[in-house]
């Protein structure tokens, strides 16, 4: 029940994040409009407050002395309350945030009810997880955790301060040393130190703090620090510790190289995949290849890795139980990530992700016998509820709006076959590897770690709302329509048991998308 509460409080904000700006209210010329500006930067303090302070409540828990959490019972009232104050913050947010310029700024009581109202669904929520009552116990018991999550909020958001001023030094650091590799291979390099534009004659980037490395060190330490936490009786320290500036300069390294092999690509003419696909996937996929290395070293070399003990192969057979469920997703994305940072504005290497995905399946195809089979009507049904409810809440967009020209552009025989094979991913691959992922792992995983020992038809608030949000975060923009497709999903593997009614579902659901989409031409609910 807690799980589900905190799922909850975690939704409101995204949705009401992604549906308002507070832009406006930082613009206003009156103080009150000003104040009111630095709401996102209360919210994030108190986010990250309360997860630390969760975190150090949980490792204090781990002492048979440590005070314990109150229990969270089921109380509708409350929550109605809750989904009252919700209504409310909406409605007052659109009169506050989306007020027409003309009219001038928001009136103090405006902005005061605003206020109000948001510290109300707090409230709300906070009396539907605990009585006044059990606050008070949390608060007398918990508060040197308490103050450790406050002390951590505070410093996330001065670090974040910090990070918008530093940003430019190490943007000058990155210049100096793209500029310098740059002139390695080119002997007529552009370089505008004042402007942070490099690059060549043919191509030119601008240094901008997203490119400086900032955000690629910052999650490079979130990471790592969390794998020194998580496997602290693993490594040896304090030699562990040395992963971290290792870590950061690898990061910065790698980030610049990033940079010239942008300009490189743009250089030979590719500058469609330079300033498309690999400006904004190298990234991601250059800090998942240096955290993963990290990992993989780490827990190999000796200067780092504690000597293994002889368990029975303890490891080694869960390892085994969880590569068939994750190796597909892992694959998928690895794929999606490739093609994407590969391809200018349309995707022609979409095969490569079909074909990763079909490897992996191929190679543990035992373990899916029968997932396939014994088709019923119930998977169906719920593939199309989910169809109707894609078609209701993914907006309009123009993120597909090039797919018929650039298959135009090519011989009909090639666009038939790239649209069969984008079809076959979209209706078989994608749904296997996400299934398998989320509702076969995820899903399991997290009532138990030896998620084998779950049964598959189980059902948990806590598992049932985590497993389907993550899965539509996955989806990006469309992430709500995609969360609520996940439940719909969870809810088909309830019924009976069986993993292959949410795989029939899914294949269901994209399947019907696939049709309605080449009949009407609505392309951006594929794109």
């Amino acid at each position: 029940m807690a799980a589900g509460l905190i799922l909850l409080l975690l939704v409101e904000l995204l949705a009401l994040s992604v549906r308002f700006d507070t832009q406006s209210l930082t613009d206003m010329s009156r103080a009150w409009g000003q104040a009111a500006g630095f709401a996102p930067d209360v919210v994030r303090v108190f986010t990250t407050a309360a997860v630390v302070a969760l975190l150090v409540g949980l490792i204090r828990g781990a002492s048979a002395h440590a005070p314990q959490l109150p229990s969270v019972a089921w109380r509708s009232v409350p929550l109605a309350v809750h989904a009252s104050a919700v209504a409310a913050f909406f409605f007052v947010s659109r009169q506050t945030l989306e007020r027409d310029p003309v009219l001038g700024d928001p009136s103090v009581t405006l902005v005061t009810t605003w206020a109000s109202s948001a510290t109300a669904v707090v409230a709300t929520w906070a009396l539907a997880l605990w009585t006044p009552g059990q606050w008070r116990r949390v608060l007398a018991e918990h508060r040197a955790s308490l103050f450790c999550g406050l002390v951590a909020g505070v410093l996330s958001w001065g670090s974040g301060l910090a990070t918008q001023e530093l940003w430019r030094p190490l943007a000058r650091y990155t210049f100096a040393l793209v500029t310098w590799t740059l002139n390695l291979f080119y002997t007529n390099t552009v370089a505008d130190p004042a402007r942070l534009v490099v690059g060549t004659p043919r191509f030119k980037v601008a240094i901008s703090p997203s490119c400086s490395g900032v955000e690629g060190i910052a999650l490079i330490i979130v990471f790592l620090g969390g794998y020194l936490w998580l496997y602290r009786r693993d490594l040896k320290f304090p030699r562990a510790y040395l992963l971290l500036p290792l870590g950061i300069a690898s990061m910065w390294l790698a980030n610049a190289m990033r940079i010239v092999a942008l300009v490189a690509i743009g250089t030979a003419g590719w500058r469609e995949v330079a300033a498309g696909g690999f400006h904004s996937q190298a990234g991601w996929i250059l800090f998942n290849a240096i955290a993963l290395t990290f990992v993989g070293v780490s827990m190999r070399v000796r200067a780092f890795a504690r000597d293994a003990e002889p368990t029975p192969h303890a490891e080694g057979r869960r390892s085994d139980e969880t590569t068939p469920y994750l190796a597909p997703f892992v694959a998928l994305t690895a794929g999606a990530m490739l093609t994407g940072a590969l391809t200018g504005g349309f995707e022609w290497l979409y095969p490569l992700r079909v074909l990763a995905v079909a490897v992996v399946l191929w190679m543990f195809r035992e373990r899916y016998t029968g997932m396939l089979s014994n088709w019923s009507w119930w998977p169906l049904l719920v593939g199309g509820a989910t169809f109707a409810t894609w078609l209701v809440f993914v907006p309009a967009t123009d993120n597909a709006a090039t797919w018929p020209e650039a298959l135009r552009s090519v011989p009909w025989y090639w666009a038939a076959a790239w649209l069969f094979v984008r079809t076959a991913g979209f209706v078989v691959a994608a749904p296997l590897a996400e299934e398998l992922a989320f509702r076969g792992f995820l899903r399991r995983w997290i009532v138990r770690r030896d998620f084998e020992h779950v049964p598959m038809g189980i059902f948990t608030w806590g598992s049932f709302l985590a497993s389907s949000v993550l899965f539509g975060l996955l989806h990006g923009s469309v992430w709500f329509p995609a969360t609520v497709a996940g439940m719909l999903f969870a809810i088909a593997v309830q019924r009976r048991g069986t993993l292959r009614d949410a795989v029939q579902a899914h294949a269901t659901t994209n399947g019907l998308i696939a049709l309605y989409v080449m009949a009407t031409g609505q392309w951006y609910l594929w794109g």
